[in-house]
This record gives structure tokens, sequence and C-alpha cells, in this order.
């Protein structure tokens, strides 16, 4: 969860560089954003958390399909909450995007231990 806390801190930081700074729409911002940490969660992931997990899928297809999954989780569930709390709630959306990442990671990390970076047993084939 180290990693995944950590990506927090990027998505957060890469929204208002995005947002806040470099004034992007809400929603390319936060899909942004999320792109970064979803890179840098990876490969947090693949290098330390899960780095004994055997018989993993190239470096680029591993990465294919961990942005696919987590990212379609990010959007699903932190992007609509952002967007919600921030155009109809009158949240700030920094405040709105830390609310948004409240459930998201749990969902993923179930799906990085299972499936994404699911240990294998030997003589088992992916």
């Amino acid at each position: 969860m180290i990693v995944a806390w950590i990506g927090m801190l990027v998505n957060t930081g890469c929204l208002y560089l995005f947002k806040g700074l470099w004034h992007i729409p809400i929603i390319p911002a936060s899909v942004m954003a999320i792109e970064v940490a979803i890179i840098h969660n990876f490969i947090g992931f693949r290098l330390w958390a899960w780095k004994d997990r055997l018989h993993r899928p190239s470096f680029l297809k591993h990465m294919v399909v961990f942005n696919v999954a987590t990212g379609a989780v990010d959007v699903i569930g932190n992007v609509s909450v952002l967007w919600v709390l921030a155009t109809f709630a009158g949240v700030h959306y920094l405040i709105a995007n830390l609310l948004g990442m409240i459930v998201p990671p749990f969902i993923k990390f179930w799906l990085n231990d299972k499936l994404i970076f699911r240990e294998q047993k030997y003589g088992h084939s992916q």
C-alpha cells in the first residue's frame, strides 16, 4: 500500500499542476494525473511490492494490462466522485480528488494481488 499511497500524492500533485497551474479543465486534468500515478504505481509494484511473483508477462504487455484494469477503476471511481463533488457540490477540486481516492485503492489492490500480479504455481502457464 506504500506504493499506492505515494501514487495518491503523485496524482494530487499532478492534478494541482494540470488544473491549478496550467488551467486544464478538470476531467482531462484528472485523467492525466491518474495516468501519471498509474505509471508510477506500476513501476513501484513490479519492481518492489510484487517483485517476487513468478512468470510475469513482458514489461510493456504487463503495463498495458495494469493500465487498463486500474485505469478503469480510477476513471469510474475517482473521476466520477471528483467531477460530481467539484461541479455540483462546490467542493474544492483537490479535496474532491482525495475523497474520490478513498475506495478505488482497495479495489485495485485486490485486482493487482489476484489478477495482475497473481502468484503462479510452478508447472502452470499464464
